[in-house]
């Protein structure tokens, strides 16, 4: 039993995952642990971090019901991670060495540097573990708590049989 709640971030196209095309089977999946994550921080288990980059790209989806309806659950975050040249840094460090995408490093870097134990993205890309490793090792001069990144589906397995409460 955890002492504290676990911080968690979750990246833009988690947030946007329940807006998909809900015919596919993994994004259904996906989408059901979503949900079932933004339960547990309604009842106050998980505790959810946004960022200026996050912020940034809701603010940006077109279709403004869509945007509408993320931002809703952006609502339920209790800490939030400003840009700053630290997280530029980090992030640009993330893009060139594990050959991440520059918005999903700077999402990566946001994490880290708000103290999250877990990001969280439904990017293949961005959770292999090739990756993970890669974040871990650039993250680590800033964190004294441990860090991963995985798909929500596999966060919400692990929070149904009570890994992290």
């Amino acid at each position: 039993m955890s002492e504290k709640p676990v911080l968690i971030y979750f990246d833009t196209n988690s947030y946007a995952r329940p807006f998909d095309d809900q015919t596919q089977s993994r994004i259904r999946k996906e989408t059901d642990s979503l949900l079932v994550i933004i339960e547990a921080v309604r009842n106050e288990k998980i505790l959810l971090l946004s960022s200026d980059i996050l912020l940034f790209e809701i603010y940006n989806i077109f279709d403004e019901e869509k945007r509408a309806k993320v931002l809703q659950y952006l609502s339920l975050c209790t800490r939030h991670t400003e840009q700053s040249d630290e997280a530029l840094e980090l992030g640009k460090q993330i893009q060139r060495q594990c050959h991440t995408k520059s918005r999903d490093a700077l999402h990566v870097a946001s994490a880290i540097l708000g103290g999250a134990q877990y990001c969280l993205s439904c990017d293949n890309t961005v959770t292999a573990i090739k990756h993970a490793r890669c974040y871990r090792r650039l993250g680590k001069p800033y964190r004294l708590e441990y860090f991963s990144v995985m798909n929500p589906q596999r966060f919400a397995e692990r929070l149904q049989q009570g890994d992290f409460l």
